[in-house]
């Protein structure tokens, strides 16, 4: 949970970075100590309000001023206030101390660069065709033709529907790239209306529609000494926040042009009780109870909602007037209710809405991808330890419980979501993906469930320390702790994992016109409650044993050095959030991810409808209500709708906890009274990390041996889950014909043999067809559909190295002068820098690469200066004293840069997290200023792909290294006493003051055409607050 008191409220906080006590644990990061203001014997307290107006601010970077387009001011109206007030209820005994604030803000938010279809693009009622043709000539070709034939109207140049031929280059079909209108795709042409239009010639567009967030926290604690020796504190803490965001970037899974934003409603409370006990003048107990609770009923809700069919705009006469009515479908229409060829969520339309549609190195439009999520989290904490002091031992023991429960409805994908990715089968392969999109021709579609997840979760914790003074100038300070995080569950086991030759006894399969069992039974599919199958679906780890032990020396005898060293374990648990990687997959849910689909009717194949893809969502079979499925345990299902079942995040048995090896070791020294000089090398070394990795990828090896035997064009990328037939007398290749399953697994048919009898493969993958005897023809689905695509599964096999130099020079506050400069050279390298970084499968230690938050040179210097001026009297005084200036001026390298390609030359392509394919860079990576440079970062032609199919890139995961940060925040403080106890403080605050332009890190994906290496988001520019505080 999100707990962020009012600074107003905060007495002192300790961030400890690294080796910590072994009090400390449960997370391998940073753990931040905050202690809150209590009151005293007096009244005290503030009133505060800080202003900020879109007129005080800079301008910021203008991606289409080179264009000559103007770019017009975020707005930003910001008003933060509130105030504290504390004192006694009863003197000497009873104490409280409360806070409030408010936070009214609207702030514009600026898209990302993104590429809209220009007016020359966009069809119109006096332009009745949509004219590419300042882009190269269209390299692709029609290979089938079906989409074409079913628009009546459309005239191509190698003949008219329904009789335009296959297998057409696009340079034949529309000369000069111009594309009439009756080829179009309707629904795509229809959407155009929710695009603005852009001024630029490029189609470049940045718009910034503004955020409105209304937020209210208070807190108020109260302390009461019970006795001499026993001391009672109670502390609550509210936060409500109110976001109506313009962009949905839940995951990166939203639309990048307005009006298909999202409300998010937080709230947000903490109750924490501490008990003190001072046993003895050498022993002290401390009993603490926490609870913390995260709500929001409303998260990620779109703003725009309606049912799929319902959610384009009304078609201008002109578009209706090129297709007849009845002849396409308009609008996700299948023209026939309930058609299992179309897109029908059976979710109400307060939930649905237009389906995510991402158009690769252009836009985004519709509702996010990922969906809402309504949750609520409550965590209980008690926790005890003991404090004993025995002689030169400092000594403390103690341990607490955890307990974390978490609720929520996901509606993951529900109105369906299209890739227009260039890797359709007739992909017109132009300089964007925007005619492939006009054309309504995208590469694949994905759609999902709602689903509710139920999480539960215990932790016990228990550790003893200590500190032991060895010698006035050497402590020794040294522990164990010992953790047990139990896998996190779904108590309604409505969870599924992948474990290969197992076939689940809880949901059998049923044979029904749409499942032949024989052939179509997923084969390691299992949930809670089949054998050996827990409700956390992993082993519980009991060895999480983490030492400690550190050593602080101040050689000689005058107390100026200090030497100090440290090394520990520490252990991360699994968090509920890779669990909803789980959420709304077969039998829960539909998780279903064709390629080469329709716009309109995703679920029809653009080869024609010989190849219709099962559509499982609102199956009647599954007991869905308002499109939730939640089959009957023990009950068959008919297993054959979910085809090819794509599985996510699927834990493996034998888990164990993340743990990282800490270690440092410090020099400090006083140079002078107030001058101190620290250096030290402070490193970490993870193992056992949470990383996803598919196991369940093509065989590349099969492909080529299929191309040997019938031909070029036979095979080849995103074929993973094609069914091929390769009829008996044909002859193996010169590498026989590796066959990825069969009754005894992977097997190879010797080189240059003459095949007996027919293969039938359906899908090349490992588990693709787990019942396929290849040889035979047995076990193969005859609708040449595969039981499974791509299984993720969720493993702790991942590592990462992190190691730096640090140094500070620190100054403390005497002469009117205070400040801390600090340097860091640092290097972290890992295999994924988050459990949704996909590892390579074919060779993982190619994911190998520089971590994403990895920041190889780092310096910040903090500043505090009240000039040393004549102090004067009345009004003078009021207006000359009391003056301040303070800073913190940030210099750092950029981020590795993520690199991926789309291209599937290795049959590994990924649906969702990150991509795992890498282009090849051929020559050294340099960067250049994108101001000068078409907004390009580096040079794209660094990069190239090679074509030869079963080939991994050379390139990097990650290349070093994006963007620097160059920022200056300053403020100007000047205090106003009034009276003993009573004065006003006005700052000025100015946020990076010399309004540097600062990159984000450029498009890293080599298919998104001519954006990769552009930059298309910049961070803020300089931004101006005004502050008064009263104290009294």
């Amino acid at each position: 949970p999100t707990v962020q008191p009012s600074p107003d409220s905060i007495e002192e906080f300790r961030v400890l970075t690294n080796t910590f006590d072994a009090e400390y644990g449960r997370n391998s990061g940073s753990v931040v100590n905050v202690i809150t203001k209590s009151g005293t014997n007096n009244f005290h307290g503030n009133i505060y309000e800080f202003f900020r107006n879109t007129k005080l601010n800079a301008n910021p970077y203008c991606f289409t001023e080179s264009e000559g387009v103007a770019c017009d001011k975020p707005q930003f109206n910001q008003n933060q206030f509130g105030g504290t007030f504390g004192g006694p209820l009863k003197k000497d005994r009873t104490f409280f101390f409360a806070s409030y604030e408010g936070r009214r803000i609207r702030q514009g938010i600026p898209s990302q660069l993104v590429f809209v279809p220009t007016l020359a693009e966009r069809p119109s009622a006096t332009q009745p065709f949509a004219d590419f043709s300042a882009e190269s000539p269209f390299p692709g070709t029609l290979n089938t033709a079906f989409p074409l034939n079913q628009r009546p109207n459309c005239v191509t140049g190698a003949g008219a529907a329904p009789n335009i031929p296959d297998g057409v280059d696009y340079a034949t079909l529309f000369p000069g790239n111009i594309i009439p209108l009756g080829c179009l795709d309707p629904t795509a042409v229809d959407l155009l209306q929710y695009i603005p239009t852009p001024l630029s010639a490029s189609g470049a567009l940045v718009t910034t529609p503004v955020q409105p967030t209304r937020g209210d926290q208070f807190t108020v604690r109260f302390d009461h000494r019970l006795n001499s020796k026993q001391n009672l504190s109670v502390y609550y803490y509210f936060d409500d926040d109110h976001t109506i965001s313009p962009f949905a970037v839940f995951e990166a899974a939203g639309a990048s042009v307005p009006g298909f934003g999202s409300i998010i409603n937080d709230r947000y409370q903490q109750w924490n009780i501490t008990h003190t006990w001072t046993l003895s003048n050498t022993t002290v107990n401390e009993f603490r109870f926490n609870y913390n609770r995260e709500g929001q009923g409303t998260f990620q809700h779109p703003i725009f909602t309606t049912t799929v069919q319902n959610s384009c705009p009304t078609p201008p006469s002109w578009l209706l007037a090129a297709f007849p009515a009845g002849s396409t479908p308009f609008c996700f229409d299948d023209l026939q209710p309930g058609n299992p060829t179309g897109i029908h969520p059976n979710i109400g339309p307060e939930h649905e809405g237009l389906p995510f549609i991402q158009v690769s190195g252009g836009f985004n439009i519709g509702n996010n991808g990922e969906g809402e999520l309504p949750q609520v989290g409550n965590s209980f904490q008690w926790s005890d330890s003991i404090s004993k002091v025995m002689g030169t031992h400092s000594l403390k023991f103690g341990g607490d419980v955890r307990r974390q429960r978490f609720d929520q409805l996901l509606y993951f994908d529900v109105n369906g979501e299209f890739f227009v990715d260039q890797t359709s089968v007739n992909t017109t392969d132009g300089d964007s993906a925007l005619s492939d999109y006009m054309l309504g021709l995208p590469g694949g579609y994905g759609q999902g469930s709602a689903q509710h997840e139920n999480v539960r979760s215990t932790g016990l914790y228990l550790f003893a320390h200590d500190s032991w003074k060895m010698k006035p100038n050497l402590t020794l300070n040294y522990g164990l702790r010992w953790e047990l995080n139990t896998p996190i569950a779904d108590i309604g086991k409505r969870v599924q994992t992948f474990r290969p030759g197992e076939k689940s006894t809880v949901y059998p399969c049923m044979d029904t016109v749409n499942t032949d069992c024989s052939s179509m039974t997923p084969v390691g599919l299992v949930v809670p409650g089949d054998p050996g199958v827990p409700t956390s679906l992993t082993q519980t780890y009991y060895k999480a044993f983490a030492p400690r032990i550190g050593l602080a020396w101040s050689p000689g005898t005058s107390g100026k050095t200090s030497i100090r060293t440290g090394w520990g374990l520490f252990y991360n648990p699994v968090e509920q959030l890779v669990l909803e990687q789980f959420s709304a997959e077969p039998p829960f849910g539909g998780s279903t991810f064709p390629f080469n689909t329709l716009f309109n009717q995703p679920f029809v194949d653009q080869g024609g409808p010989a190849i219709t893809y099962p559509n499982p969502f609102g199956l009647a079979s599954l007991s869905g209500v308002n499109g939730i499925l939640d089959p009957p345990r023990n009950q068959p299902v008919d297993w054959g709708m979910f085809r090819p079942i794509t599985l996510f995040g699927q834990f493996q048995p034998h888990m164990r906890s993340q743990y990282s090896a800490q270690y440092n070791l410090t020099i400090q020294r006083q140079l002078t009274n107030d001058l101190k000089l620290e250096i030290g090398y402070v490193g970490s070394q993870g193992h056992r990390l949470l990383a996803t990795h598919d196991i369940n990828y093509g065989n590349p090896q099969t492909c080529l041996d299929i191309i040997d035997i019938l031909g070029p064009d036979s095979c080849g990328p995103y074929f993973a889950d094609i069914a091929f037939s390769i009829p008996a007398g044909s002859v193996t290749g010169p590498n026989g014909l590796h066959l990825p399953y069969g009754p005894n697994g992977p097997t190879t048919i010797a080189p240059n043999t003459t095949l007996a009898n027919d293969i039938t493969l359906v899908g090349l993958r490992r588990y693709s067809s787990p019942q396929c005897d290849p040889m035979t023809g047995n076990g193969c689905p005859a609708d040449g559909i595969p039981v499974f695509s791509s299984i993720f599964a969720q493993d702790t096999i991942a590592n990462s190295a992190y190691n730096s130099l640090q140094a500070s020079l620190d100054k403390r506050f005497a002469h009117g002068l205070q400040f801390t400069a600090a340097y860091t050279f640092s290097k972290s390298f890992d295999e994924a820098s988050s459990f949704e970084g996909i590892l390579n499968p074919i060779d993982p230690r190619r994911s190998r690469s520089l971590s994403a938050f990895d920041a190889r040179h780092r310096i910040v210097l903090s500043y505090y200066w009240q000039p040393s001026i004549r102090r004067y009297d009345g009004a003078k005084g009021h207006l000359l004293n009391g003056w301040g200036f303070s800073g913190i001026t940030t210099f750092q390298t950029g981020f590795p840069i993520r690199i991926s390609t789309l291209d599937d030359q290795e049959l590994m392509y990924s649906f969702d997290f990150e991509l795992p394919g890498e282009p090849d860079l051929v020559a050294p990576f340099k960067t250049m200023k994108p101001q000068n440079n078409g907004l390009y970062y580096f040079d794209p032609t660094l990069f190239s792909e090679d074509n030869t199919f079963g080939r991994i890139g050379n390139s990097p995961r990650t290349v070093c290294c994006g963007p620097h940060i160059s920022e200056t925040d300053f403020a100007i403080l000047k205090t106003f006493p009034f009276s003993e106890g009573r004065q006003v403080d006005f700052r000025a605050e100015f946020f990076n003051i010399f309004n540097h332009t600062q990159f984000f890190n450029p498009d890293g994906n080599f298919s998104d055409g001519s954006q990769f290496g552009q930059v298309n988001q910049v961070r803020d520019p300089r931004l101006v607050q005004f502050a008064l505080k009263f104290k009294f």
